[in-house]
């Protein structure tokens, strides 16, 4: 038996993943770079996670059981048994190109300067169809580079990480050497550790999408969405603190403040007129959904924005930009405009 270590460890922690597990183990057992094991964290999952897992015979993969406790406690066990110089992260329910870890590992190997590169991402749908157009970090966050060194700016509480979690690759030793993922931030434990890491290292984002995101309603970000924006802030005050006193107060022992509990409004349902509810909050997906393809998908947000708001020419405004296009678009945002000065 070869006992020499290899040079990537991949770590996915994983909770009641059967829906889409196989694909992302395919498409890491698929990688063009073969010199690494994959370590599954089985979060107490009590679906089929586990005989899914189970049919796999490769010998790379390394699986571990527990009770379920979360994403940061999942990846810090992980961590502790990895054996790689590198340590890459890959979500349980998202697919990476086949040449994402060989791109990765070659730019670590030659640039010893930085502790962590990542790459973009493109979301897809539940049915892994790809919206190219829908990009994280988007195109404007590179300005035509090929990378973007990272620093404290690049973390907004109003906006996404330019860190998509599941594309960093890190340095095994430095990662633990500064205390891993801490288990006090419930969610946004990763931006935590990269902001922490930025204040002793380099870290690069690649101008590459090697990575699909799969959004679907039981995938983290979205059952997480409330408390994200609490803990961003919250981690960049920190970092602040970090950087002024040279400690924070998790450091100095000190309890995190909890997440506030917000109760969303809801509008009386005798107060909605029938056809004139404006469904904006469907903009986003349902752009995305156009632009992957999906029509499964177009007919349910589409069906769903019509029932709401068919009485509100707004409604087939966003039905219809999508579709026609940004240049069909703008072309009529022209034509318009020139009308308008002809008659002034």
């Amino acid at each position: 038996m070869d006992t020499t270590p290899p040079l990537l460890s991949v770590l996915m922690p994983v909770y009641n993943g059967r829906d889409y597990l196989r694909p992302a183990i395919d498409s890491i057992l698929a990688q063009t770079f073969r010199d690494f094991e994959l370590i599954i964290v089985n979060d107490g999952s009590s679906d089929d996670t586990q005989s899914i897992i189970e049919e796999y015979k490769d010998p790379r993969i390394v699986c571990v059981v527990q009770k379920n406790q979360g994403v940061a406690r999942s990846l810090n066990n992980g961590l502790d048994l990895v054996r790689g110089k590198y340590v890459r992260r890959h979500d349980a329910d998202d697919i990476s190109t086949p040449d994402s870890f060989r791109i990765q590992v070659d730019f670590m190997e030659s640039h010893p300067e930085y502790v962590m590169v990542c790459n973009q991402e493109a979301f897809m749908t539940a049915s892994g169809k790809i919206a190219w157009k829908y990009r994280v970090p988007n195109s404007k966050f590179f300005q035509g580079k090929d990378l973007v060194d990272l620093d404290l700016s690049h973390f907004n509480i109003n906006s996404s990480s330019p860190v998509v979690h599941g594309t960093a690759c890190f340095r095994t030793e430095e990662v633990i050497r500064i205390g891993k993922y801490r288990t006090e931030f419930t969610v946004s434990e990763d931006n935590d550790l990269w902001l922490r890491l930025l204040e002793k290292y380099k870290i690069a984002v690649l101008n590459q999408c090697t990575y699909f995101m799969r959004l679907h309603g039981s995938s983290a970000t979205q059952r997480h969405a409330g408390k994200i924006k609490y803990f961003r802030q919250l981690l960049i005050d920190y970092s602040i603190q970090r950087r002024e006193t040279g400690s924070d107060p998790i450091m100095r022992g000190e309890p995190v403040p909890p997440a506030p509990q917000v109760v969303a409004a809801e509008t009386p349902v005798q107060t909605l007129k029938p056809g004139k509810n404006f469904r904006e909050d469907l903009r986003y997906i349902y752009g995305l959904v156009v632009n992957a393809r999906d029509w499964g998908e177009i007919k349910k947000y589409a069906g769903e924005i019509i029932r709401d708001g068919w009485k509100d020419k707004r409604t087939w405004e966003m039905l219809l930009f999508p579709v026609v296009g940004d240049n069909v678009v703008k072309a009529g945002v022209s034509v318009k405009s020139l009308f308008r000065r002809k008659n002034t």
